[in-house]
């Protein structure tokens, strides 16, 4: 069996390093540099350098880019992409998004990642929605992926994902916009006592606030993209989209300004 990545980044790190146990795997990065072919020797993958000669003769291709980049991909895959192949979408973009996709490439499978692949790992809890989903799922946990098929229609598990994300990325920029200000005026420990009161299973008074900065110091360009994404999908629901387009500018000021 084989298995293509694209985009060699956190995500398809993880995934690349562990699907060699199931599968000869080859990965292709846009950046091409040494210390991402590092990574993938190091993984023990092969690192290719053309798009085509990755996803040649690969029953699953995981498409793990950023949020602006998806479309891209697609587009580029359903040239290269024969019947029998598979173009898991698993980046953090809308349900239309994904069915726009989903048009271009007839081989398109929404999959949505629905927490940090770290610590996980291939763990992670997959949502999945396909045509031929429950097949697809049972094919994945075979590979010892935490798969869930929740439906047939393309753009469902983006939802969910998208959904959640305008809750657990509003949080984050909330949490940002709290404790940043708390800092200044020298309260953050009243303000962690008193949300720990309020919230006590939420970890308030242990590592909550610091994983949650650690993140999007680390990710933020990236969690702007997908709240970007977020919004476009509260959008067609017509519903008012101001708060996930906040979000977005406040993850993209952090990064501008810490």
């Amino acid at each position: 069996m084989k298995i293509a990545i694209i985009g060699f980044g956190e995500a398809g790190q993880m995934f690349g390093k562990y699907l060699t146990d199931y599968a000869d795997v080859s990965a292709y990065d846009i950046k091409q540099n040494n210390d991402i072919k590092a990574k993938a020797a190091a993984a023990g993958l092969t690192f290719q350098h053309n798009f085509a000669d990755a996803l040649e003769g690969a029953e699953f291709v995981l498409s793990l880019v950023t949020a602006d980049q998806a479309s891209v991909v697609a587009k580029q895959a359903a040239q290269y992409l024969a019947p029998d192949q598979y173009f898991l979408e698993m980046n953090s973009v809308a349900p239309m998004t994904k069915q726009a996709n989903a048009a271009i490439c007839p081989n398109l499978v929404d999959i949505a990642i629905m927490a940090p692949v770290y610590p996980l790992e291939a763990k992670v809890p997959l949502l999945l929605s396909h045509p031929d989903g429950a097949a697809l799922t049972a094919k994945l946990n075979d590979l010892g992926l935490s798969a869930r098929c929740v439906g047939s229609n393309i753009g469902r598990a983006a939802a969910i994902k998208m959904c959640r994300s305008v809750m657990i990325k509003g949080m984050e920029a909330l949490t940002l916009e709290c404790f940043q200000t708390a800092r200044f005026y020298d309260v953050e420990a009243e303000i962690k006592a008193s949300l720990h009161n309020s919230f006590p299973g939420m970890g308030w008074d242990k590592d909550r606030v610091d994983y949650w900065f650690e993140r999007v110091e680390t990710h933020g360009l990236r969690r702007a993209e997908e709240m970007r994404e977020v919004a476009k999908t509260v959008r067609d629901a017509n519903v008012d989209f101001e708060m996930s387009k906040s979000v977005a500018e406040t993850f993209e000021t952090f990064m501008r300004n810490r």
